[in-house]
């Protein structure tokens, strides 16, 4: 059975989630640069390239049932006959699927430590041997400060 479709499926999604994974190491360099602007872009970007990777997916997901062919153990590739370019292309998409899933850990694992560090800030500035909400209203403004200066005057 020809397996040219698959093959370009398999070309396509591969293209994918390699665009997803830059998009992801540009959202962490955003991230650091705490370049907030950027990050709302990139989600934007994200969202975008996960809708045409859930299609490329469901398209070769779809040409595999249709050639018998199934993901075995491990993430190997199962099936009678095998076209080698469907072998490379599988272990790209394997291989960039990996990367991109590593990229994202890594991506909420920054993420989750600076909101460790946000948490606790705030946690040191509620009890920092100060009444509760001397320093801050509840509108988030500052108070005044000693001799009636606001804090945020400067």
């Amino acid at each position: 059975m020809n397996q040219a479709a698959l093959i370009q499926s398999l070309s396509v999604e591969a293209n994918a989630i390699a665009a997803f994974g830059r998009a992801l190491a540009d959202e962490r360099e955003a991230i650091k640069r705490q370049d907030f602007q950027a990050l709302s872009t990139l989600l934007n970007q994200k969202m975008e390239l996960a809708q045409g990777l859930n299609l490329a997916t469901a398209a070769r997901e779809a040409q595999m049932i249709a050639l018998g062919l199934r993901i075995g153990a491990g993430g190997l590739l199962v099936g009678r006959e095998i076209d080698p370019q469907v072998a490379e292309l599988w272990r790209k998409v394997v291989f960039f699927a990996h990367k991109a899933k590593d990229a994202n850990d890594l991506n909420g694992a920054i993420v989750n430590a600076h909101l460790e560090f946000t948490q606790e800030a705030i946690q040191v500035l509620r009890q920092g041997g100060t009444p509760p909400n001397e320093m801050y209203g509840r509108d988030g403004r500052a108070s005044a400060g000693a001799n009636g200066v606001s804090l945020a005057a400067g």
